[in-house]
């Protein structure tokens, strides 16, 4: 399997790590996975946005494992961030650079929310990933 970033010079660069479009060709299997929030294990969340996004990311690359997958895998992520995102934008940024290394970049939607299905969650990430 390949993935190939698809980035166009006749419209503006990628403004973070994220790819305009990912192409992916040869053999494999797609991942869809649900929105994954900040929860540890024990079921318990951080209040902080920062904390939730670590955990999230770390929760989605469990799930992604247990597919016989990594992070390395997703060529599309949609992110959904609370309304406060804007007093916390570079420290999101660094956090999702730590997870997200390899490139090509997964393509990527960010989504600024009125709320969340509860009144504690700040962040949310949903992927689809292409796994060999």
């Amino acid at each position: 399997m390949e993935k190939r970033a698809i980035e166009p010079e006749a419209i503006y660069a990628p403004t973070w790590d994220f790819s305009q479009a990912i192409e992916v060709s040869g053999a494999g299997r797609l991942l869809f996975v649900s929105g994954i929030m900040g929860f540890r294990k024990d079921g318990s969340i951080s209040e902080s946005m920062a904390e939730q996004s670590d955990q999230a990311y770390r929760n989605l690359a469990e799930v992604l494992a247990a597919a016989g997958g990594s992070l390395a895998d997703i060529v599309k992520v949609t992110v959904f961030v609370g309304e406060d995102y804007p007093d916390h934008r570079e420290e999101m940024r660094e956090i999702r650079s730590r997870h997200f290394t390899a490139r090509p970049f997964p393509a990527s939607t960010l989504v600024r929310v009125a709320g969340f299905a509860g009144r504690e969650y700040k962040f949310e990430i949903e992927a689809v990933a292409a796994l060999s």
